[in-house]
Formats: structure tokens, C-alpha cells, sequence
């Protein structure tokens, strides 16, 4: 397959591991999703492809079951359960779970308790003999943020309802995102440069198609999950000037990345954020 190929196989494939997450009890007691996937969900469209499945992991589960060892353990044991019961009910069985690990991220504890788990699933397509090897599939799980009442409604996925961000925190996230991958908070946090997360601007336009900035009451929730997502990660905002440093970089890596498509141009999806962040200040959300 070429890259193009395995990343579509990738996102179809998760979209039937998302289906038999979603059919366990045991993992959507555990879990909260968001993420890419979540996202084209809420929307309701085909939106851009994702290739992992995001989620934290919930308060209550993570307060029944505080060893990190245990919960990967835990999330291990369960994901493979309901991925081979959900891949041998097929008919015909398409796809066959050949390996499933756990990985703690970091390895030890987080200094600020920001731990994750790796679920990296080996899957193998049926339909497909002459391919000899199939791209991982991931399964991100953070530690459990701070959330507010409105973060969290149920999502249907296939025939069951899994616990999932609402629209207004996923754009909440996407502007704590962007925001988190600038020089600034890199250099608070003494990490190493990443690459600027541009495909947040992208899918803040997006939400923006259905939810435009005279919803002024959505935008006004969105603004204070924004508030509570930045929180929980050290991050100040100033307003305006904050998203706005180093823009003609923003700009380039929007413009030159790949995997974004190609229907919302950066001056309009940097207008919409304009736009958003211009509405926080109105309505004091800004400067924290």
C-alpha cells in the first residue's frame, strides 16, 4: 500500500475497532473519546480521515483503579476481547486482531501526572492475501482532565452510545492545541520545538460551517471549555497576540502540509479564528 492507501485503510479499519469498543461495557465504563473521529461525528460529514482513536480515561474508573500498570492492563484485556468478539461476528470475518500491547507513556510517572496509554493493535486484512504487512493502529488514552458538565454527552457509535466530548469542548480543545504547540508554551514547559498543530485551525473552520459565530451562545460555552482545557495544561493567553506568534510560520506549515485538504484556505480558516478569539475579549473570556 502507499501512504495514501494506509492511511485510509487505517481510518476504515478503526472506524470498526471504534464500533467494538463501543459494544463493550467494560471499556466504555473506562473511557471518554474525542479526538479527530469524535469530532467527524459530531459533524456528521465525512470531514478529514484520522488515524488513531483518542480518549481519556474517566475520573471514576481512574479513581477505582489508580495503578497506571493495572488500568493498561485492564484496557488490554478488554480491547481484545471485544475486538475479536466484534471481528468474529463478521460475515464474512474480514479482519483478524493478531496482536494487541499496552504501553505506558511515560514509561515512569509525569511529573505533572499528564500520563498516557498506547494501545497498539495489529490487525490483519483478509480481503487482502498479497499484503504482507498492514500499518499499526493506535489507541491514545490520556490521564483524565478537568471537565465541566457540558464536556461530556453520548455519542452513538454503530448500534451503541459511548461516552464522548461535546462539539463545544472538542473546539475548546482544538484552540488549547494550537496553542500548546507554539515556541512560547514550548519554551515554558522546556520542551524541545514541535511541529506547529496547524490542523486545528483547519478543524475549528470547520466546525465553524455549522456552528457560525453568531451562535453566540455556543461560542460563549466553547470559550469557557477553552478556559478549562488551558487550565488543566499551564497555559496562559493573552488573547489576540498569543495565537498571532510567529504566524507566517503558522501560515507555511498550513499551507505545505500534506494531509490537510485543501477546501479551507488559511486566510479564511485564520479569519474564523480571528473571529472566535475576537469574541472571547468581547465577552471578557479574554485575557487568563
Amino acid at each position: 500500500m502507499n501512504t495514501q492507501e494506509a492511511e485510509r485503510w487505517t481510518s476504515e479499519v478503526l472506524d470498526e475497532v471504534f464500533e467494538a469498543l463501543a459494544a463493550s461495557e467494560e471499556i466504555t465504563s473506562a473511557l471518554v473519546f474525542k479526538g479527530a473521529r469524535v469530532l467527524r461525528k459530531r459533524l456528521d460529514s465525512a470531514y478529514r480521515q484520522s488515524t488513531d482513536i483518542d480518549s481519556n480515561l474517566l475520573e471514576d474508573f481512574a479513581g477505582q483503579l489508580e495503578d497506571r500498570l493495572a488500568q493498561a492492563q485492564y484496557l488490554q484485556k478488554h480491547a481484545t476481547v471485544a475486538i475479536q468478539r466484534y471481528f468474529n461476528r463478521q460475515d464474512p470475518i474480514r479482519y483478524e486482531l493478531t496482536d494487541i500491547r499496552a504501553k505506558l507513556k511515560p514509561q515512569s510517572e509525569h511529573p505533572m501526572g499528564w500520563n498516557a496509554i498506547e494501545l497498539r493493535l495489529s490487525v490483519k486484512d483478509l480481503a487482502k492475501p498479497s499484503v504482507r504487512a498492514f500499518p499499526a493502529l493506535v489507541i491514545d488514552v490520556a490521564a483524565p482532565e478537568e471537565l465541566l458538565k457540558t464536556s461530556i454527552a453520548p455519542l452513538m457509535i454503530g448500534e451503541n452510545a459511548v461516552q464522548a466530548y461535546t462539539l463545544e469542548r472538542l473546539a475548546g480543545e482544538k484552540l488549547r492545541a494550537f496553542l500548546s504547540s507554539l515556541p512560547a508554551y514550548q519554551m515554558k514547559m522546556r520542551r524541545r520545538g514541535n511541529t506547529i498543530r496547524v490542523k486545528d485551525i483547519y478543524d475549528l473552520a470547520v466546525v465553524g460551517t455549522v456552528r457560525p459565530l453568531e451562535q453566540r451562545d455556543f461560542w460563549h460555552q466553547v470559550g469557557q471549555e477553552f478556559q478549562t482545557a488551558c487550565r488543566s495544561r499551564f497555559i496562559d493567553c493573552a488573547g489576540l497576540a498569543t495565537f498571532e506568534e510567529g504566524l507566517e510560520r503558522t501560515r507555511k506549515t498550513y499551507e505545505s502540509d500534506p494531509t490537510l485538504p485543501k477546501d479551507v484556505h488559511f486566510d479564511e480558516a485564520w479569519a474564523f479564528l480571528r473571529g472566535v478569539v475576537q469574541l472571547f475579549e468581547d465577552i471578557k473570556l479574554l485575557p487568563f
